[in-house]
């Protein structure tokens, strides 16, 4: 079935999931916008549900910054998928994977998005844990200049 598993989006997940990276990144968080439904533009927030989030920040792996798209479900699968200029990556969590070879907590590398790698991530809750271990991996690449660390680390929560 996919992500969320036909569970409903969660949309303080995702506020918590925002509320960390602001907190962690500071001023290198550049925008903050929301999606209410997909496929619609994300647009400031108008205090209604959300579907999921873009936190635009700076600086980037190789460019002058990228952004995060971030969703969470109530079955608690998540998405964190980055993308700047020739360059993104995902982790996610997908429990319909549960039944299958792919792995439930998974990452999708640069330049093979199709592959699903076993994440370093170790935690699934709360999203401000998980969130926490995204922005490691990704600023760990970022003060390298080197993609190929994200994911790479041990330790992550």
């Amino acid at each position: 079935m996919g992500l969320g598993n036909g569970s409903p989006i969660d949309s303080d997940a995702i506020d918590e999931s925002v509320e960390r990276i602001r907190r962690q990144l500071g001023d290198g968080v550049v925008d903050v916008r929301f999606q209410y439904r997909n496929g619609q533009q994300f647009r400031q927030r108008d205090g209604a549900d959300i579907r999921a989030a873009r936190v635009t920040v700076t600086p980037g792996i190789h460019e002058r910054g990228g952004y995060f798209d971030i969703q969470w479900w109530e079955n608690g699968d998540y998405k964190y998928h980055y993308r700047e200029q020739g360059l993104e990556f995902r982790f996610g969590r997908e429990a319909a994977n549960t039944a299958t070879e792919t792995p439930v907590r998974h990452f999708h590398p640069p330049r093979d998005l199709d592959a699903h790698r076993q994440s370093r991530i170790g935690v699934e809750r709360p999203p401000e844990l998980v969130t926490i271990a995204v922005l490691k991996t990704w600023w760990t690449a970022v003060e390298n200049g080197d993609e190929s660390l994200v994911n790479a680390q041990d330790g992550l929560p």
